[in-house]
């Protein structure tokens, strides 16, 4: 580039930025939003068996890769929730924003990575639901993760290298997670805020195996398990962490106005 093209873009740019003219938001190329034949919503909260109460059951209605997002069987409150990168308790609005299912086939015009996915769904959100919402702080109910009097009975790891998570019947073996990583995991779980207090900074390996911690001699008629209970009682025992029950300033999305139903594509 000549120093004289080098100058005008330079210009350019500042008067851009002068005039406050911003950059277009970021929006997929081509994208079909439909009613879903999945009336069941498996994927966030119908019909949810014991590994998808406990959060073990892995994110099969959401599909990503570079440029590209599928999102099967989904309310539009999970669509909210995964493009604002927020849980579901997070967000407020009527309670019909989890009744109806849709698909999303969406994809941009070229590679991109997650975080721009999110608000190209945001963008489409906004055209095909009308959506809109403000943010704001508000206190709610939730549980500080901090370390048990009887002290860390987890280490730290050994390696380098990304996290990692397999999943084992009713639990999960991870390495290299860090606590706010597995704040994170909790509270998606247990669908209640998980803040990670503790201080901790390095990355560790653990297993957690609900298993012994859930009654299998229920009846019939008998009432669901407290997943939170079971969780305060597993964690304290495996992995020397407590679960303390007050109330955090956490992010709110409050929705302003939202459609039933999508527009046409």
């Amino acid at each position: 580039m000549t120093p004289t093209v080098a100058k005008v873009s330079l210009i350019a740019l500042v008067a851009g930025a002068a005039f406050g003219q911003a950059a277009p938001a970021p929006a997929f190329e081509v994208a079909s939003v439909k009613t879903s034949q999945d009336a069941g919503g498996r994927g966030d909260g119908g019909g949810r068996g014991i590994q998808q109460i406990l959060g073990l059951s892995g994110r099969g209605n959401v599909s990503t890769s570079p440029g590209s997002l599928t999102m099967r069987g989904v309310s539009l409150k999970f669509c909210i929730g995964w493009a604002y990168d927020v849980k579901d308790y997070q967000i407020s609005g009527p309670s019909w924003l989890s009744d109806g299912r849709f698909d999303i086939v969406a994809k941009a015009g070229g590679p991109a990575p997650e975080d721009q996915l999110r608000l190209m769904l945001q963008a489409l959100l906004a055209e095909r639901f009308k959506l809109a919402l403000h943010s704001q702080s508000k206190e709610l109910p939730a549980y500080a993760l901090t370390v048990a009097k009887s002290g860390l009975k987890i280490h730290e790891s050994a390696g380098d290298g990304p996290p990692a998570i397999r999943r084992n019947g009713l639990g999960m073996t991870a390495e290299r997670i860090s606590i706010a990583q597995f704040a994170d995991i909790l509270s998606s779980a247990l669908r209640v805020p998980v803040v990670d207090v503790t201080g901790l900074k390095g990355r560790y390996d653990a297993t957690v195996d609900f298993t012994p911690y859930i009654p299998l001699d229920s009846k019939p008629g008998d009432p669901p398990p407290d997943l939170v209970d079971i969780a305060i009682i597993a964690v304290q025992d495996l992995l020397g962490l407590k679960l303390e029950a007050r109330k955090e300033p956490l992010k709110t999305l409050v929705i302003d106005h939202a459609e039933r139903a999508p527009t046409e594509n």
